[in-house]
């Protein structure tokens, strides 16, 4: 091996120790800065039971639009602008979400197309 070539394998392993020595250096000194905290959204309300109606006909459909089965036996308060009539009727059994269940005939008249209804647990 020349002198010449001894010199430049001598300062390769020298900036190469170097250059590790200054990144493992430098690595000692970061510090770990915990992750910013975001500022806490308010709680959204999901999860529970919600109820949907909908008229037609002398028909009033009472649906469990929400992400919880109703149990059966619940009260349920419904009302139809568009006739006029109201009442309460039980849950006839568990109502998982998306289903549905038919109050038949229970209408003094057929209801408006799109008409405003509302459905919701008595107290």
């Amino acid at each position: 091996m020349s002198k010449r070539s001894s010199l430049a394998a001598i300062t390769l392993a020298a900036l190469t120790l170097g250059l590790f020595s200054a990144t493992s250096a430098s690595a000692m000194f970061l510090t770990m800065v915990p992750p910013r905290q975001q500022p806490s959204a308010p709680t959204p309300s999901h999860g529970g039971p919600d109820l949907e109606c909908r008229a037609k006909g002398t028909d009033f459909w009472i649906m469990n639009f929400g992400s919880t089965q109703i149990d059966s036996g619940r009260q349920v308060a419904w009302s139809s602008s568009s006739t006029g009539d109201s009442g309460t009727v039980l849950v006839p059994g568990p109502l998982n979400p998306g289903q549905e269940f038919k109050l038949s005939d229970v209408l003094s008249d057929n209801a408006m197309r799109g008409a405003p209804c509302t459905a919701d647990f008595a107290s």
